[in-house]
């Protein structure tokens, strides 16, 4: 996996106004930890860092540059990002965690699914995904943008779970074995009597304006 390099800069602490002010200038707030190492106050760019996000996602590695020679860069990865509930796309705070490339680590890593279930296409099904993403242990460099997940030969009633994941040798999973990741169900009858009550309120719309016409035509006076 690459490295990103990104420039960090020592940051003071500061009151919540002062916080805020760093945001307004296209800052964003963060801290280092780990290893040993006293936590350091920094701040980092905040369109450097959306760019990183949106182009590597959350399990990236870094370069973090602590001067503008990069002597003093560090590896570290994303342990935590806070961001304004409302605009999502604004960083408020964001936590790096110091690492070793040769020490294995715990990251959540997310689920892609793949394929048309079997009870969907066929059986009238529908797939009901539970977890998006596990959490696995492996060496920093190893670790997978994502995992795949065929589920095109599920009927029915069939479900996967976290222990049926294929997963290279250099992954061990984290999260429990028994946790359920995806089933096929079928529509429960709640829902079917749902649809219909709809589709028969539909119908009842539809046929409404022609059974008022013709009450209409009864009505009328005859000359």
């Amino acid at each position: 996996m690459e490295h990103i390099a990104l420039q960090a800069e020592p940051r003071e602490p500061m009151s919540k106004g002062g916080l805020k002010a760093l945001r307004r200038g296209g800052k964003v707030p963060a801290v280092v930890y780990g290893r040993g190492k006293e936590n350091q106050n920094l701040q980092v760019d905040g369109r450097r860092l959306n760019q990183i996000l949106t182009a590597e996602g959350s399990n990236v590695l870094l370069n973090l540059q602590l001067d503008a020679a990069g002597s003093g860069a560090e590896t570290v990865m994303l342990r935590e990002i806070q961001r304004n509930p409302i605009l999502r796309e604004e960083i408020l705070h964001v936590d790096f965690i110091r690492i070793s490339m040769t020490d294995r680590i715990e990251v959540e890593v997310p689920l892609t699914f793949t394929g048309d279930p079997v009870g969907v296409s066929d059986e009238d099904g529908v797939l009901e995904i539970l977890l998006r993403e596990i959490t696995i242990k492996c060496l920093p460099a190893e670790i997978p943008e994502h995992i795949e997940v065929d589920v095109s030969a599920l009927n029915i009633g069939d479900s996967i779970n976290a222990r049926d994941l294929q997963l290279d040798e250099n992954l061990e999973l984290v999260t429990d074995p028994d946790e359920l990741l995806v089933q096929v169900s079928v529509i429960a009858e709640e829902e079917e009597e749902e649809i219909e009550e709809e589709e028969e309120l539909e119908e009842a719309v539809e046929e409404l304006p022609e059974e008022e016409e013709a009450a209409q035509e009864e009505e009328e006076p005859t000359s």
